[in-house]
């Protein structure tokens, strides 16, 4: 395991860094009258793993303004591991996503903003929706191998995403989301497995029928070997392909969840009197 970690934080301090925020191209009226993507980097940066993401999306045909938004500090190597502990600046940096996000609502009222955040910058995307101001929306948002603690309470996020959260997570990504996220914490300051690895906790019977409500909108899917097509744990949800098959029916479709397998879990579990949102077995009640 730790030589595994060893290997992925290599890959990660190899990524190119890029200075600025190259969305021109993406940002032309017609994209942003459209609609907003914001893609949250990992770590490392913009690289080449967030440009996949993109160009995934642009492949699949999504119209909207495709943007990738940095945050931390662009530094390779100790700037990676400063973004990953530096949990106080990441709730900051959280806070200055919703912020760029009101400012394109106010320009583009009624227009759909989805975030999408990779690793820590799924973490970011969290801390994001948290921030946004009472009355105001997002549609969703869609983690990919997310570093954010499995218990993180994710009900004021979820509370302002219109369509929910979906989590696309890895158990063979142990290395970076188990180990790494133990030893060094995940982006939100806590120490132990992220829900980019097991997925989030689901509600406790006791919990308040708010968090309950609340986590219905939360689409929890376990990455299989099929998917991951013999990529890298940590990027198999960032290679262009699987954007284009996995991620890019979520932005375009006005019902959650929008992955057929998803319904069919939950309509049969409605029978039961128990959501079920995935293999995990991810429920109020066993069945």
């Amino acid at each position: 395991m730790k030589k595994q970690l060893i290997i992925c934080l290599t890959t990660l301090s190899t990524a190119i860094f890029c200075g600025c925020e190259n969305n021109s191209a993406f940002m032309t009226p017609e994209r942003l009258d459209a609609g907003l993507v914001v893609i949250l980097p990992g770590i490392e940066g913009e690289s080449g793993a967030n440009q996949n993401v993109r160009d995934g999306l642009a492949s699949a045909g999504i119209d909207h303004s495709l943007q990738i938004w940095h945050w931390g500090r662009p530094v390779p190597g100790v700037g990676m591991i400063l973004n990953q502990i530096d949990f106080l600046g990441n709730y900051i940096a959280g806070a200055q996503v919703a912020e760029r996000i009101v400012k394109y609502q106010n320009k583009h009222p009624n227009r759909p903003v989805h975030i999408i955040g990779h690793s820590g910058g799924g973490g970011i995307a969290v801390f994001a929706a948290d921030a946004m101001p009472e009355g105001r929306e997002i549609t969703g948002v869609i983690l990919l191998s997310a570093s954010i603690s499995s218990e993180y309470d994710i009900t004021r996020a979820l509370k302002h995403c219109s369509s929910g959260i979906v989590n696309f997570y890895n158990r063979n990504d142990g290395a970076l989301l188990g180990l790494g996220t133990t030893v060094l914490g995940n982006v939100g300051g806590a120490h132990g497995p992220s829900a980019g690895l097991l997925g989030f906790t689901p509600p406790k019977e006791s919990a308040s029928d708010e968090k309950r409500l609340a986590y219905q909108k939360l689409y929890q899917v376990p990455m299989t070997s099929a998917m991951a097509a013999g990529s890298t744990p940590h990027f198999a949800t960032t290679q262009s392909s699987f954007v284009t098959s996995y991620i890019a029916p979520w932005i375009t479709s006005r019902n959650w969840p929008a992955d057929p397998s998803i319904i069919a879990k939950r309509t049969r579990a409605n029978g039961a009197e128990v959501i079920v949102f995935d293999k995990t077995s991810l429920s109020f009640r066993e069945p």
